[in-house]
């Protein structure tokens, strides 16, 4: 049966990945990923309930092809979001975070280390690729630039330094504290008070989740475990998943304001 954080993998799949998806640039390969996403959240799910190995891992796959529509729909929109600015190439750096989860789900369900990394570690990084790697910059009006930057950042961290890891942490944190921030300035603009209940909720689940975030890095720093993987994945990962991404997204999804 699939633990917390395959539930928290399947959350993205069937909920926070169909919800950015009504968000991003119009085009053939994306109009393809939102056909094709029950079928590979459906394949996926299986997978959670079949032993690691090859049968899992096939399972996922297209899932890691829907993974790869949407970044060849933001590649093919390019051209124009340079020319609507900042807030379309935000979208448009949402759209090529996605592959990375897909590939790591996909070693993670084969049950195979990736780049030195054994699980959790594997699966929690497919995670962080569709949540805050790609819900924040959809939200972003404020600290984008840092939210874009974080998240290579973190990766190149946990892969060369862990100074550079602490680095990447810090300006996620920051980055998307600075995000909730602008989104409570913005609450007062929504029309329906639905949305800004969402809103507000939104941005004090993520601070908290941050909070958590600088707290465990300070601990990995210090050699001091003061929150274990598994707590964080049951707190940081909800406040991020369910807290900051699922309601942000319902906040700001197009027609329900």
């Amino acid at each position: 049966m699939p633990g917390l954080m395959e539930l928290l993998f399947l959350l993205a799949a069937w909920l926070i990945v169909p919800l950015g998806l009504g968000f991003l640039p119009d085009s053939k390969p994306l109009r393809l990923a939102r056909t094709l996403q029950p079928a590979a959240a459906l394949l996926v799910t299986i997978s959670f309930f079949v032993p690691a190995g090859p049968v899992a891992a096939a399972l996922a796959v297209p899932w890691l092809c829907l993974n790869a529509l949407v970044a060849l729909g933001g590649l093919l929109s390019l051209k124009d979001a340079f020319k609507k600015g900042i807030p379309a190439l935000l979208l448009i750096v949402a759209m090529g975070f996605p592959p990375v989860g897909g590939v790591h789900l996909v070693a993670s369900r084969l049950g195979v280390p990736l780049a030195g990394f054994p699980e959790p570690i594997v699966l929690l990084t497919a995670i962080h690729f569709h949540y805050t790697a790609f819900a924040a910059p959809i939200l972003a009006r404020i600290s984008g630039a840092g939210i874009v930057g974080g998240t290579p950042l973190l990766a190149a961290g946990f892969l060369f330094s862990p100074t550079l890891k602490a680095v990447g942490v810090g300006v996620l944190c920051a980055s998307v504290a600075g995000l909730a921030l602008g989104q409570l300035m913005q609450i007062p603009a929504l029309p329906r008070p639905r949305a800004r209940i969402l809103l507000a909720l939104s941005s004090v689940a993520v601070l908290a989740g941050m909070a958590l975030a600088a707290v465990y890095e300070h601990g990995y720093q210090t050699g001091r475990t003061w929150i274990s993987i598994p707590r964080m994945a049951a707190t940081h990962g909800i406040l991020n998943g369910v807290g900051f991404s699922l309601l942000g997204l319902l906040a700001w999804r197009p027609g329900r304001l």
